[in-house]
Parts: structure tokens; C-alpha cells; sequence
């Protein structure tokens, strides 16, 4: 057994965070000019790779939550989400939200790690989410955990131009975790088709509303079953992450192999949930 990120990555992540709300809805921003997102654009999987130190406690903050999504996704290497738990607890750590966001989401899930969702609200809410404690960390962490797993759908189905381009793009959610309703407040600006010939006015590209509420529905369908009895009937509002950087070069190149990539994970002297090998 190893152990990964406790009580030390919630006070670390508070103080981080101390003081903010939800003020800005935003997804995770990839710098354009970072060497590995640059890799992975322009599709060279194996520049990308080399990049990345499978050796955990030698990445930075940037780079580990890259090789986080990387392993999450499939993206230029195999699909393995247990050890892209291990990146993006690392990354949380070093003090990255978004890579704290997504390793509360496998906490959710119970994919590298216990399943948990008292302990993925906790992440979730150290992270920025629901500072005024509106709703329970239980509740918290189911909504923290569909959002994970809706926003990933989201980025690996979305077609290019689905968003007219824009940096850390998200989508804008308001759930009732008792209820399981879900509304969209908010999605970024919808990318349009080429008008057909003859034809004066573009279409969407997407119906934005109608996308997010398929994955989400297929995200409930798929995260554990929550304890009825324990979850609130609050509202809590939550940004999906549909940034498209690093999935998009791998949509329009099918056949791209993907890389061997076997990272070496540490014994990590922080307590809490365990991760089973």
C-alpha cells in the first residue's frame, strides 16, 4: 500500500485558496507556450513523453498535472487513471487547484485511491469550491465527482471548434445532489458550422445545453451510488472543464500510437487515503 495526500494537502490547498470564492468560472488554462502542451499539439507523442519525468517527485507542479490528464485521458501514452491519481495528488500538493479538483474527483470515483466522497468534498472545498459550507463535504464531493467525470466526457467527444477559442474554457453547472437535477447556467461561446451554399446564417456548431446534459447523465451512471440519506437538497454550482488543448490533436489524428510510459511512483510520507496496487 502507498499512501497519498491527507489532511496535509487540504490545509495546504485552504491556504492556497484562502478567502475565494467560485468568482470566476474557468477550466484548466494550459500555457500555449509550455513544451509539452506544444509537443502534444502538433502531435509528436514521443517529444511529449521524453517531457515528461516519470519519476513523481521530480516533476513541477505544471508538469505533473499535464502527466496526470495524460494518463487520465490516453493522450499520447496508455489510459491509466490510477496512476493519474498519483500526478495530480502530487501537483495538488505543490499547490495546483485544478490538478487538486481532478484528484478529488478520483477520490469519488475510487480510481488510484479508497473511494471516498466525505473526503473528495473536503479536496473539493479546500480547492475554492462552496467556501460558506453551504452543503455537506459528502454532498460535495458526489457534485465534485460528476463534474470530474462529466468534464471529461465533455473533452473527449466535443468536436473541434466546439468553443469559440478561448483559454481554460468551462461550462457553468448548478446541481441538487439529493434531487440529481442538474441546469446549465453557463457554457463558453458555441463555434459555428460553415454556412451551407446559398445559405446567409451559420449554425452552431453544438448545442451546448443539450451536450453537458448527455454527459452528465451518463456521468451518473457510471460514479458510485452516493448514500441517499446523506446528501442535501442545497444547490451547488460547479464549472466543467471543457479546455480542449490536449485532446483536440489527438481527435484529429486517429491512428497516432500512443507512447510506453511507465511511471514510477514513490512512497509518499503524507497520510491518508490509501491507494491500493
Amino acid at each position: 500500500m502507498t499512501t497519498i495526500l491527507g489532511k496535509h494537502l487540504v490545509s495546504r490547498l485552504t491556504a492556497f485558496v484562502m478567502g475565494a470564492a467560485l468568482a470566476q468560472v474557468a477550466g484548466a488554462a494550459f500555457p500555449p507556450t509550455n513544451s509539452i502542451v506544444v509537443a502534444v499539439r502538433r502531435g509528436d507523442c514521443l517529444a511529449a513523453v521524453r517531457l515528461l519525468n516519470p519519476e513523481v517527485r521530480s516533476n513541477d507542479m505544471q508538469t505533473a498535472f499535464l502527466a496526470g490528464r495524460l494518463l487520465d485521458e490516453g493522450i499520447c501514452v496508455q489510459q491509466d487513471p490510477a496512476a493519474a491519481a498519483h500526478y495530480f495528488a502530487h501537483a495538488a500538493q505543490l499547490g495546483d487547484k485544478d490538478a487538486a479538483l481532478d484528484f478529488a474527483a478520483k477520490v469519488g470515483l475510487g480510481e488510484g485511491t479508497d473511494q471516498d466522497y466525505e473526503r473528495a468534498g473536503e479536496l473539493c472545498r479546500a480547492a475554492g469550491f462552496d467556501p460558506e459550507h453551504r452543503v455537506s463535504s459528502y454532498s460535495l464531493g458526489y457534485a465534485c465527482t460528476l463534474r470530474g467525470a462529466s468534464g471529461k466526457l465533455l473533452r473527449q467527444s466535443l468536436p473541434a471548434g466546439a468553443f469559440q477559442p478561448m483559454p481554460g474554457a468551462a461550462i457553468l453547472v448548478q446541481f441538487m445532489p439529493a434531487t440529481e437535477q442538474m441546469r446549465v447556467l453557463k457554457t463558453p461561446h458555441v463555434g459555428s458550422q460553415e454556412a451551407a451554399i446559398g445559405a446567409w446564417i451559420s449554425r452552431p456548431l453544438i448545442n451546448a445545453t443539450v451536450e453537458t446534459e448527455k454527459a452528465w447523465q451518463s456521468a451518473l451512471a457510471m460514479v458510485p451510488r452516493p448514500d441517499g440519506a446523506r446528501l442535501g437538497s442545497e444547490p451547488v454550482e460547479l464549472p466543467l472543464d471543457v479546455d480542449l488543448t490536449l485532446e483536440l490533436p489527438l481527435q484529429k489524428s486517429k491512428t497516432q500510437e500512443r507512447q510506453s510510459f511507465q511511471p514510477r511512483l514513490f512512497q509518499s510520507d503524507i497520510h491518508g487515503t490509501t491507494v491500493a496496487h
